[in-house]
């Protein structure tokens, strides 16, 4: 399974290209998707067989769900399949999520790894993103997720190790 990580700061270019550094493209292999990412909150690359798990997942609720038929439609019309790159290693942002998601001609942009996925954020939004899990917040997401999902009766607030 591919792992992403690290971030990477670039320009999209007059044709809505970004270029992809060669570790990523080497993750993505050759035929990948771009769809949301998991938050919905920027467009995201995923392997086609990472898309292929999540798809399988989203296609077992059934349409007639009308309270998820919205988010369903959301995802899957801003999912672009069997997508690679350019022999220079660019990729084309669709223009749909170029304009959704501020990445027009000439705008800074972040690849930012998170896991299975690679991000691809505008800067400014990428930042403010950041900002807002500084200081107390970021102690209450890791309280969240230590508790969720990690929770083992070490108190992690103290830094020690020690319960």
């Amino acid at each position: 399974m591919a792992e992403f990580n690290g971030r990477s700061f670039l320009t999209v270019d007059s044709k809505g290209r970004l270029f992809l550094p060669q570790g990523y493209r080497d993750l993505l292999g050759e035929n990948f998707v771009i769809s949301l990412s998991e938050d919905l909150k920027t467009p995201a690359f995923y392997t086609a067989g990472d898309w292929e798990k999540k798809s399988a997942q989203l296609r077992r609720i059934p349409q007639t769900d009308r309270r998820a038929h919205g988010l369903l439609r959301m995802i899957f019309s801003s999912t672009f399949p069997a997508y690679n790159t350019d022999a220079q290693g660019r990729v084309l942002i669709p223009q749909a999520l170029r304009q959704q998601y501020g990445l027009g001609e000439g705008s800074e942009a972040v690849l930012a790894g998170v896991g299975t996925t690679l991000e691809v954020w505008n800067a400014a939004a990428f930042n403010n993103s950041l900002a807002g899990l500084e200081g107390e917040n970021a102690g209450e997401a890791l309280d969240y997720i230590y508790d969720t999902y990690f929770s083992t009766g070490i108190d992690v607030s103290k830094g020690d190790g020690e319960a």
